[in-house]
């Protein structure tokens, strides 16, 4: 599964340790660790993982648990990441076995995410759980993420040839919000990049939810202003990171995960339609077309791979396989466009035709 790291050094490669954070606690009040590898190249990859996200009192009483996946019942955000299920997502591009990932060899910090707020709050949020008991829901992201990053100079001292900041899902959010913060820790280097994947979500209601339940940190909560709060983080973390910067954007058009939480958050009730199908669709597209014209070093991977009958497609690929090194759009594997954009700073943008 991997190793606890206390006090000791990490020793071995290819080898993921865990390590619990002083002073951090995960939604539910738990204490809070992250996942560290050790490589064999000068190379770090900062990752934020996903898990849902709470904005409401519903939403709190409502976290995800292993019985309500099992029943697949309507739940909303992860609570707590123990670390025997941070071995088990140790997949796809955090794989420290596959031999055909592109980050087999670098030095990974995973960051976990199991505080419901995008890895940006800073709020303890009180509800009534649904046997009426006063409770918190830790919205504690930023000061977990703060903390992860002061543990980096357990992984390696001085500044990484390469530095590539991802995030999927709710961690893609996280990653635009952090990545500057990595500049003030690495102002050397020269080859950053940042990756994005499966993050779209259309609202009118952001603003309220970043001001009075996770209550961001200012500077954040003046970029966010619009209904697609990706678009303002990334530009947030273009006009903080350094030009020479690449941003790469992965979506899937008819994502079905992201098509049921948008509808609920928007609308009520969870569920596949066609207005809740044109309207993620519609609204996704017309962010992209944003990003690629406002942005100079942003490209795109779009794909419909997958769709199934009812019109959705999956939801995030680089912590899968049978995704990762499929060439699900336009002939290219994911792995390929991410690991070949990294090296030559010039990737193509795929999937083009969803965006004409």
């Amino acid at each position: 599964m991997g190793g606890l790291l206390r006090k000791v050094h990490m020793s071995k490669k290819h080898k993921w340790y865990y390590k619990q954070l002083d002073g951090c606690v995960s939604g539910n009040g738990k204490p809070y660790s992250i996942s560290l590898k050790k490589g064999n190249v000068n190379k770090l990859l900062v990752n934020f993982l996903g898990g849902g996200a709470s904005w409401c009192e519903e939403t709190a009483r409502n976290p995800i648990t292993l019985q309500s996946l099992l029943k697949k019942e309507k739940k909303y955000y992860i609570e707590y990441v123990s670390p025997l299920m941070l071995s088990l997502g140790n997949v796809g591009i955090l794989s420290a076995i596959d031999k055909r990932n592109p980050f087999r060899d670098w030095f990974i910090m995973s960051i976990p995410y199991s505080t419901g707020d995008f890895h940006i709050g800073r709020n303890d949020f009180p509800y009534k759980d649904k046997a009426g008991k006063d409770r918190l829901l830790h919205h504690h992201g930023e000061k977990n993420v703060e903390a992860a990053f002061s543990e980096l100079n357990l992984l390696l001292n001085g500044t990484p040839d390469v530095l590539v900041v991802s995030g999927l899902s709710a961690g893609a959010f996280g990653c635009l919000a952090h990545c500057p913060t990595l500049i003030d820790i690495y102002p050397e280097c020269k080859n950053i990049t940042v990756y994005t994947e499966g993050a779209h979500l259309h609202s009118t209601k952001w603003q309220k939810i970043l001001s009075d339940i996770w209550k961001v940190k200012p500077d954040l909560k003046a970029y966010t202003t619009g209904a697609d709060l990706v678009f303002d983080l990334f530009r947030y973390a273009q006009d903080n990171m350094p030009s020479h910067t690449l941003f790469l954007h992965s979506g899937s058009v008819w994502d079905e995960a992201l098509t049921l939480f948008m509808h609920n958050m928007n609308h009520g009730g969870a569920s596949i339609n066609e207005q809740a199908l044109d309207e993620y669709n519609t609204t996704l597209i017309e962010v992209v077309k944003k990003l690629k014209s406002n942005m100079t070093n942003y490209s795109y991977y779009l794909t419909d791979f997958g769709r199934k009958k009812d019109g959705t497609t999956p939801h995030v690929f680089s912590g899968s396989p049978k995704f990762l090194y499929n060439a699900m759009q336009d002939n290219v594997p994911l792995a390929d466009w991410i690991s070949q954009a990294i090296s030559n700073k010039s990737p193509v943008d795929v999937g083009s035709r969803f965006v004409i």
